[in-house]
């Protein structure tokens, strides 16, 4: 296989993969507080107290402060926007992806091409 073939080859895995990660991709919502203790989402209520927003995880009786993600989108195709790129859904899409181009490793072209959606 040429450089060429491989380049190619490479593209299509990674176009597969974009696909096959999009078709149950749900953007995580980073507005909602996490919990650093439990690692639960929504189970927090916040107040303000001297001037700063404090959380209160209910499962776990533990207090935090809220740290506000620096940049959020909620792209339905990660990556389309240039400040995607420092989204930590974007980040989190990309782990996805990897996982998936492993995945896809061992097919050739034929069978990757087989897993694309059919354009009509």
């Amino acid at each position: 296989m040429n450089v060429l073939e491989l380049l190619r080859l490479k593209q299509l895995r990674f176009e597969v993969a974009s696909q096959l990660v999009l078709q149950e991709w749900q953007p995580e919502d980073l507005t909602i507080p996490k919990c650093p203790k439990c690692d639960r989402k929504g189970s927090a209520t916040s107040y303000q107290s001297q001037g700063q927003c404090v959380c209160y995880c209910i499962r776990c009786n533990y207090y935090f402060k809220e740290i506000p993600p620096s940049r959020t989108c909620q792209c339905t195709v990660p990556g389309q926007d240039k400040g995607c790129h420092d989204c930590p859904n974007f980040e989190r899409f990309m782990e996805h992806i990897s996982k998936q181009l492993l995945e896809l490793e061992h097919l050739n072209v034929a069978q990757l091409q087989g897993l694309l959606p059919h354009k009509h």
